[in-house]
């Protein structure tokens, strides 16, 4: 299945089965975490499958809305934005093979921290979210029909307000002439992808500036929740949208790697980063 269709095809479950999964399935994605350990700048991150029984605790997420779930997929890392995002990266791209597999998956930022005081988290470490994995219930609740509804699930902003030219700061559309050069139309599925990527309350708070004469995309955070914004959740957001930038890239072969800019640097057209005062940069995927 190619990665768009996986794109498309995922969406976040909030009723479940209660059953453990298949030996099968558990083993799939844990050669898949086995094999993908590494983040950007050679971070490690190592996620982890966590399995409870019917008799064990149960954890409460999403105020109770998420029903049937026993089985989680969780990591550790430091506290701090560049490794939430990385988390958001990697936790995306096992979110998407556990799709492929034909599981279902709900990325949740809010959850009760102690119930895993079990596991050694060293100070200055953090779970900075997990997802709930398993197998989807055929029919869906009411209240995750609502949910879905009063969070827009299916809603995305268009082009025109995530993405632009990052000269003359104007919005780039697949439509757009002369600002779509041969590289905006080689990445459009890219960026569509990007568009429909998951995020917190469905905010989208990333901004992406493709910079033509350096042959870069920089990606910005645009703070959209105050809270979310307190708990690292835009980070995560970012990670998840990076993830299917760089799956959807190098599946359409455009071939790339990530770089960060330091603060106060240029580009290679002499560019201040950031952009706008109310824009963060994160990190800029430069073409090869």
């Amino acid at each position: 299945m190619k990665i768009t269709e996986i794109i498309k095809k995922r969406k976040s479950c909030r009723t479940y089965i209660q059953k453990p999964l298949s030996p099968s399935d558990k083993k799939a994605l844990e050669d898949f975490i086995s094999e993908n350990s590494k983040c950007i700048d050679d971070e490690n991150i190592n996620l982890f499958i966590m399995e409870k029984g019917v008799q064990d605790k149960k954890i409460t997420l999403d105020y109770g809305v998420i029903k049937g779930h026993n089985t989680y997929i969780l990591g550790i890392s430091k506290d701090d934005p560049a490794s939430r995002l990385n988390y958001g990266y990697l936790m995306e791209k096992l979110v998407l093979k556990a799709t492929e597999l034909g599981l279902s998956t709900c990325w949740i930022g809010y959850f009760d921290h102690d119930y895993f005081n079990d596991l050694n988290i060293e100070k200055g470490f953090v779970i900075p979210g997990l997802v709930v994995i398993g197998y989807a219930a055929e029919n869906t609740t009411l209240p995750e029909r609502f949910l879905r509804f009063t969070a827009n699930a299916t809603k995305r902003l268009p082009w025109d307000k995530l993405f632009f030219d990052y000269q003359s700061k104007t919005p780039l559309t697949p439509e757009s002439t002369p600002l779509t050069t041969e590289t905006i139309k080689n990445y459009s599925d890219s960026l569509e992808m990007v568009r429909l990527a998951p995020s917190s309350s469905n905010s989208q708070p990333w901004r992406i500036y493709f910079d033509g004469p350096a042959n870069e995309f920089h990606f910005f955070k645009k703070p959209k929740n105050r809270i979310y914004e307190n708990m690292g959740m835009h980070e995560l957001d970012l990670g998840i949208a990076m993830a299917h930038f760089e799956l959807t890239s190098l599946s359409n072969g455009l071939k790339g790697s990530w770089i960060c800019h330091t603060a106060g640097d240029t580009t290679p057209t002499g560019n201040n980063i950031p952009v706008a005062d109310d824009l963060q940069y994160m990190i800029s995927w430069r073409c090869k």
